[in-house]
């Protein structure tokens, strides 16, 4: 009953939000006639500007610091985990002192500077609210679209700006260029650099199936490493206050009651798995571990530790590997909140999906205990979580969305659902050697297919996750 009322209670709220804020599904009113209309509009339709509170676009107003980079950021279609997190996982912090009131642009932020889009300042500030200069906007665009202080030599801001008139991204904007950046100067400098910002961050890959990628190729230089129990940060970035390097190489080996300082490890790589960090989350565990320039570059892990509870996700593949004890089990390859991470299965782990059953959009429901499966289930079937539920029809298949606006799909079997801004998105490429591979809201629009789902007890029925196909 609770459900059926918290849907009535939804679809309200999503007819009003259609009523009422229509405007900015089409471009504008002040923008329609002007120059930059064709500018506006095709970054509008993908999602990367909005118009504001009034209805309007407001074109002749000045852009803060944040606001520019987050117009930056969302035309490298920027996974929607690494800027706004997912509904179990949080963004990334900037790690700058002054975002107090800023939590909106935080991710953005955090995932330009460490795309080194932008920099902060050597007070360890980054000044969110300051307006934002035609250079730093030139140079952000530029650097998005691939191009770097070393690639391009000379001093700031004229190795960036000569940059930009050569590649002609001045185009349509006035002579001379004011000082600071306009919002439609903004939009018609970022709409000329499309291609080559998309050229320089493809879409990401969907992970390779039937190959041996988990393996390790080699034995990890273990002599060189320290033992210590900790745990990871929230956002798995630091472990027992030690920062983790970005392509740190992660193993796993052997059981955690072996874990010593003293420890014997084998010389064959066959006994190590490559893995990730997000699979230890809320995980306390011994570990080994290198630091190289005050940062943790590899770490080994034990097999049979990692996150208990509930994860929801889609699989990529189910392989047959060893676990800890040289025992041959089952394995879930998936992504789960847009991660790629393969979790063991228990000895003898029974109703495991075909792959008909799961590269069909179906989300699992999957139990864990120290990161090992132990159950499995779908929106349908023997689930744990009573408010993991599909939201996209009763065909249990994929449906054609009709609209995508302000955060509400409309279906054209007339289903209309809410999705939430940190959503999961998946996107499974048919064909040949089918997968999912992470995505972003921008992945879903008018003619696509959709199969969404509400994952979390957050008294909110609205898509935690969404998987997508043409």
């Amino acid at each position: 009953m609770k459900k059926k009322l918290l849907k009535t209670v939804a679809l309200t709220l999503i007819l009003t939000l259609l009523a009422s804020t229509a405007v900015f599904a089409a471009v504008p009113s002040d923008v329609k006639g002007k120059s930059y209309e064709e500018a506006v509009s095709a970054l509008v339709e993908k999602g990367i500007i909005t118009g504001d509170t009034d209805g309007n676009f407001n074109p002749d107003a000045e852009l803060t610091r944040a606001q520019a980079c987050i117009i930056v950021v969302k035309s490298m279609n920027a996974p929607t985990a690494e800027v706004v997190g997912t509904a179990t996982q949080p963004a990334l912090k900037s790690g700058f002192k002054d975002m107090s009131g800023y939590n909106w642009a935080e991710g953005y932020i955090g995932y330009a500077v460490r795309n080194k889009v932008t920099n902060g300042y050597p007070d360890g500030t980054f000044k969110p609210g300051s307006k934002v200069t035609m250079n730093e906007l030139v140079t952000m665009v530029l650097r998005a679209a691939g191009y770097t202080d070393e690639k391009l030599g000379g001093t700031w801001p004229a190795n960036y700006t000569d940059k930009a008139a050569e590649l002609d991204l001045m185009k349509n904007l006035p002579t001379p260029l004011p000082n600071l950046a306009t919002k439609w100067i903004a939009a018609q400098t970022t709409y000329n650099a499309l291609d080559k910002i998309a050229a320089a961050n493809p879409e990401p890959q969907a992970p390779s199936q039937g190959t041996d990628q988990d393996k390790a190729k080699d034995v990890p230089d273990t002599a060189n490493m320290t033992f210590i129990s900790g745990a990871f940060n929230e956002t798995m970035t630091t472990f027992a206050g030690k920062d983790i390097a970005k392509n740190a190489t992660i193993y796993t080996y052997g059981k955690s009651k072996d874990y010593k300082s003293t420890m014997t490890f084998s010389q064959k790589a066959a006994d190590y798995r490559l893995d990730t960090v997000y699979k230890f989350k809320n995980t306390q565990t011994p570990a080994f571990y290198k630091v190289e320039n005050n940062k943790i570059t590899a770490m080994v892990l034990p097999m049979d530790v990692g996150f208990s509870g509930n994860v929801f996700g889609v699989i990529n593949e189910v392989i047959s590997t060893l676990n800890g004890d040289g025992e041959k089990v089952s394995a879930l390859e998936t992504l789960t909140a847009t991660r790629e991470i393969t979790w063991l299965g228990k000895s003898g782990l029974a109703n495991l999906p075909g792959e008909s059953d799961y590269l069909n959009g179906t989300v699992y429901e999957i139990n864990m205990t120290n990161g090992i499966v132990k159950s499995i289930a779908s929106a349908d079937g023997s689930k744990r979580t009573s408010t993991f539920e599909e939201l996209s029809g009763t065909t249990k298949d994929f449906v054609k969305v009709v609209s995508f606006e302000n955060n509400v799909v409309k279906l054209d079997d007339g289903t209309m659902f809410s999705v939430k801004e940190n959503a999961s998105v998946y996107v499974l490429d048919k064909g040949k050697d089918s997968a999912y591979r992470s995505g972003s809201l921008s992945n879903i629009y008018e003619g696509v297919k959709v199969r969404a789902y509400d994952v979390l007890d957050d008294k909110e029925t609205s898509a935690d996750v969404i998987v997508v196909t043409k």
